[in-house]
């Protein structure tokens, strides 16, 4: 796995330049993109000239949000998945690893079953056209019940749910975008983790959740920088990663305001620090159980 940066998620903003420069300096080796703002680059001033910066610098470009409104009319859908080939072939010339979207858990006009079948169907097309490109789609979906509180219908709030879903989508590039705090207030285990399977892991997060709290009680305000006795189990499910050969990127997001009245410097020194001592500490795990076999 390859540390990566997700700049917006840590309240981290500048140029783009900028952006890669503190990449570089704080050690990580792949940075999310804005989509939008990369495809216009594409689109005006060419390629080469969009992709400069990042070629020059080396970097992974660990994800994309997908750019199609999935979820809306099927004219909207429709008109945004003509579009899909296009910005994807942009993409994957700047080695982008996933595009990732979230399933929402409830809908104000179709019931469970229609909603299934609506997911199923428009993520199977989604990933035909980035299969074109060799590019995975990572899903991911939101646990807390405040996103779905007053909505008609309910539709995936939890770890399960999602993995069925995914496991009922016929693309073998579709994966689960891991993000340890929802996988852990969705009712996600390590156990449930390892028996989906590491290979369809396509895109990590990695947040924890204090202890002591109610699973239903906790609020998105409440993602924290992993900790020794955080509930989430973050260090177990990064060993599982380690062990289970997950190749692609790892990305802290806890709540913004975990860094509030911080400079960017401070942020990411922090930050590679937390990364650097959970992989070592998988790393470490690994060689243990590998000495104990050995034993």
């Amino acid at each position: 796995m390859f540390k990566n940066l997700c700049p917006s998620s840590l309240g981290i903003s500048g140029r783009q330049s900028e952006i890669i420069e503190l990449t570089l300096t704080y050690g990580f080796r792949g940075l999310d993109l804005e989509i939008d703002d990369f495809a216009q680059r594409a689109k005006t001033q060419g390629l080469d000239q969009a992709i400069r910066f990042l070629s020059s610098a080396k970097l992974h470009i660990g994800s994309v949000d997908l750019p199609v409104r999935w979820r809306a009319d099927e004219a909207t859908y429709k008109a945004d998945l003509a579009e899909l080939d296009e910005v994807a072939s942009y993409a994957a010339q700047a080695n982008v690893y996933a595009c990732k979207t979230v399933v929402f858990p409830e809908s104000e006009h179709l019931p469970y079953h229609d909603n299934f079948e609506q997911h199923r169907a428009r993520l199977a097309e989604i990933a035909e056209v980035l299969a074109k490109q060799d590019i995975r789609l990572a899903v991911g979906f939101h646990a807390t019940e405040a996103r779905r509180e007053g909505k008609q219908f309910q539709f995936i709030q939890e770890a399960d749910a999602l993995a069925l879903l995914l496991k009922s989508v016929a693309a073998d590039n579709v994966g689960l975008w891991l993000d340890t705090w929802n996988w852990y207030v969705g009712g996600g285990t390590v156990d449930s983790l390892k028996g989906f399977g590491v290979d369809n892991i396509a895109y990590v997060t990695v947040a924890d959740a204090p202890s002591g709290v109610e699973r239903v009680d906790l609020s998105e305000d409440q993602r924290i920088m992993p900790a020794e006795d955080g509930a989430a189990n973050v260090h177990e499910i990064v060993t599982l990663l380690k062990d289970g050969g997950y190749k692609g990127p790892i990305t802290l997001s806890p709540n913004a305001d975990c860094f509030t009245g911080m400079k960017n410097d401070d942020i990411l020194k922090q930050c590679k620090a937390v990364l650097e001592e959970l992989t070592t500490a998988a790393e470490g795990d690994k060689n243990l159980a590998a000495a104990g076999a050995e034993s």
